[in-house]
C-alpha cells in the first residue's frame, strides 16, 4: 500500500510540475498575443498616426494610451516615435525619454510579442509598428504589455484548483490502494511477496525432487504445473507448461480423466512401449471445477518387481505342490507294494514323473530368457498337477532377448496358463489338459495356450480383457490377469486372438514382434 501511495504522490507531483511549466508558457503566449492585438488596434487609430509623426509631443497621445490601458486592463500602453522617444507612458515622468528595450524589430516592420524587462519590471509585451497613411514607412511604435506578476498570479489561481483536484485524486488513490491491498492480502492468504517467492521456490524444488511425475491442468486441459519426471514420461516439448493435452493423441486419456470430474486411482496408460499408472484428483475452488492434478508412476519398474515376486511365490507354491503330490504318491506306492501290485507301482511312478521329467530336460538345455520360461512352466505344471490338471509343453528355439522382454513373456504365458488351470479345476468333471506352445517364427514370438474346458460364449470373449471382469466369484478380486496380458502385448505392438466355442475348449494365440523389443533395448 505504501508503494502504491508513493507512486500516486510521485505521479501527481510530476503532473503538477508539468502543468505549471506548460501553463506558464501557455499564459505568456496568451497574454502576449492579447497585448499584440491591443497594440495593433492602437496603431490603426488615425489620431495616433497623425500625432506620433508630429515633432512636438502631444498630450492627446497620453490621453488615448491611458484610455486604452484602463479599458483593456493591460499594465501599460507606450507610444514612441521613430526615434524611440516615448510619447505616452503610465508614469508621465517617463514621457520624452527613450525606451529601455530594443525597438529594432518593430521599426523594421515586424509585429510580435516578447517577454522583456523594462522600467516597470518583467512583462509580456506586444510591439507593432505604426505606418504612415500610405503604409510604406514606419513612423512609430506601439508597445502594450502585462507585467509577469499578473501572469504568475493567474497561474497560481489555476494551480490552486489543480492542487485541490490533486488532493482529491490522492485521497481517492489512497482509498483504492487500501481496498486493493486488503483484497490482495486475502487472495495471497496474508502472505507478503518475499514469503510468496519462498513458497514458490520450495514448491518448485519439491516437485523436481519427486521421482514420480506430477502434472496439473486447468479446466481447458492446458498444463499449468509439471515437473521434470512428468515431462520425460509424457514426452512434452520444452518445459511442458502451456501444452494442451488435447493436442496430443496419446494424452487424450488424461484429458478424459480430467474432464470426468471424479478421482481415479492407478489407471493404466500406455505411451508407446511405456506403461504408466495414473492417479487423477480433481481440483475444485469455491465449489467449481478448476482442473485436475495427476501423479504418474512408471509401471515398467513396478511390473519388474511384481514379476520377481510372482516368480518367488510361484516357486514356493510349486515346491509345496510337489511335496504334497509326492507325499500322496508315496502313500499310494506304499499301499500298492503292500498289496504286491508291483506293475501298478511302476505305472504310477512313470505317470507322475513324465511331465516334470520332460520340462527338467528342457531346462537343462536352455539358458537366458528360455530358462525363465521353462522355470515358470515347471512351477505352473506342479501346481496344476495338484489340482488334477495336466500341462503339456511345446517349446521351440527362442532367440536371445533382453531380460525385461523375457519377464514380460513369462507374465503373458503365466497368466494364460493360470487362467486355463483355474477354469479347468473349477469344473465339476475331474481332470483336464492345458497345452502350451512357444515358437519363434518370422521375427515374432508366437504363444498358444489351449485348454480342454467348456469354452467361452461370444459375450464373454468380448469382455474377458477388461480389468475386473471375471467368471469366478466377484468377491475373489480376480479379473486382472487377462487385462495385464492385453496391456503387455499391446505395449510391444502385438496382438491376441481367441478361438472358442461352448463345449470345445479355448485357444489363446499371442503374437509379439521382436522389432519392438529392439526399440525397447535402445531406450
Amino acid at each position: 500500500m505504501a508503494l502504491q501511495l508513493g507512486i500516486i504522490a510521485v505521479v501527481l507531483a510530476i503532473v503538477s510540475a508539468a502543468f505549471a511549466w506548460t501553463g506558464q508558457d501557455a499564459l505568456e503566449e496568451q497574454y502576449g498575443l492579447r497585448a499584440q492585438a491591443v497594440a495593433e488596434s492602437v496603431a490603426e487609430i488615425p489620431d495616433v498616426r497623425e500625432l506620433v509623426d508630429s515633432p512636438v509631443i502631444s498630450p492627446e497621445l497620453q490621453r488615448i494610451a491611458e484610455g486604452v490601458r484602463l479599458r483593456t486592463g493591460v499594465s501599460f500602453v507606450v507610444i514612441t516615435d521613430v526615434e524611440g522617444i516615448r510619447h505616452s507612458h503610465p508614469n508621465p515622468e517617463r514621457i520624452g525619454h527613450p525606451v529601455s528595450t530594443d525597438p529594432g524589430p518593430a521599426l523594421a516592420g515586424i509585429s510580435d510579442w516578447y517577454v522583456q524587462t523594462g522600467t516597470l519590471g518583467p512583462s509580456v509585451r506586444g510591439k507593432v509598428p505604426i505606418w504612415d497613411p500610405t503604409g510604406e514607412e514606419v513612423i512609430g511604435i506601439v508597445s502594450v504589455g502585462v507585467l509577469t506578476g499578473e501572469v504568475s498570479e493567474t497561474l497560481r489561481d489555476r494551480l490552486s484548483g489543480l492542487l485541490l483536484a490533486g488532493g482529491g485524486a490522492f485521497a481517492a488513490g489512497a482509498i483504492a490502494a487500501y481496498i486493493g491491498a486488503r483484497r490482495i492480502r486475502r487472495q495471497t492468504l496474508g502472505l507478503e511477496p518475499p514469503e510468496i517467492a519462498a513458497l514458490y521456490e520450495h514448491r518448485d524444488g519439491l516437485l523436481q525432487a519427486l521421482h514420480e511425475g506430477v502434472l496439473a491442468v486447468d479446466r481447458a486441459g492446458t498444463v499449468t504445473l509439471v515437473n521434470e519426471g512428468a515431462v520425460t514420461m509424457l514426452g512434452l516439448d520444452g518445459a511442458g507448461v502451456g501444452h494442451r493435452l488435447g493436442d496430443s493423441d496419446g494424452l487424450s486419456p488424461l484429458l478424459e480423466l480430467a474432464e470426468s470430474g471424479s478421482a481415479s486411482i492407478d489407471v493404466p496408460l500406455q505411451l508407446g512401449t511405456l506403461m504408466l499408472l495414473v492417479t487423477c484428483a480433481p481440483i475444485s475452488i469455491r465449489g467449481k471445477r478448476d482442473g485436475a492434478v495427476f501423479t504418474l508412476r512408471d509401471r515398467t519398474e513396478l511390473q519388474g518387481l511384481v514379476s520377481e515376486l510372482e516368480s518367488a511365490q510361484g516357486l514356493v507354491e510349486a515346491l509345496r505342490a510337489q511335496a504334497h503330490e509326492h507325499s500322496n504318491s508315496l502313500h499310494t506306492i506304499s499301499g500298492l507294494i503292500e498289496m504286491g501290485r508291483h506293475n501298478d507301482v511302476l505305472a504310477v511312478i512313470r505317470d507322475q514323473s513324465a511331465v516334470e521329467h520332460e520340462l527338467a530336460v528342457l531346462y537343462d538345455h536352455r539358458g537366458g530368457g528360455d530358462a525363465l520360461i521353462v522355470a515358470s512352466l515347471l512351477a505352473k505344471s506342479a501346481v496344476a498337477g495338484e489340482r488334477d490338471v495336466r500341462v503339456r509343453t511345446h517349446l521351440g528355439d527362442l532367440p536371445q532377448t533382453e531380460l525385461r522382454f523375457s519377464r514380460d513373456l513369462v507374465t503373458v504365458i503365466g497368466n494364460l496358463v493360470d487362467n486355463a488351470v483355474d477354469h479347468l479345476s473349477g469344473r465339476r468333471s475331474v481332470g483336464g489338459e492345458v497345452e502350451v506352445g512357444v515358437w519363434h517364427q518370422d521375427d515374432t514370438i508366437r504363444v498358444d495356450v489351449s485348454d480342454s474346458g467348456d469354452g467361452l460364449a461370444p459375450a464373454e470373449i468380448a469382455a474377458i480383457f477388461q480389468a475386473g471382469y471375471t467368471t469366478k466369484d466377484p468377491r475373489s478380486h480376480d479379473g486382472l490377469g487377462l487385462a495385464l496380458v492385453d496391456d503387455v502385448v499391446r505395449s510391444y505392438g502385438g496382438s491376441i486372438s481367441v478361438d472358442s466355442e461352448p463345449g470345445s475348449g479355448t485357444l489363446f494365440s499371442v503374437t509379439i514382434p521382436l522389432t519392438r523389443e529392439a526399440e525397447l533395448i535402445d531406450v
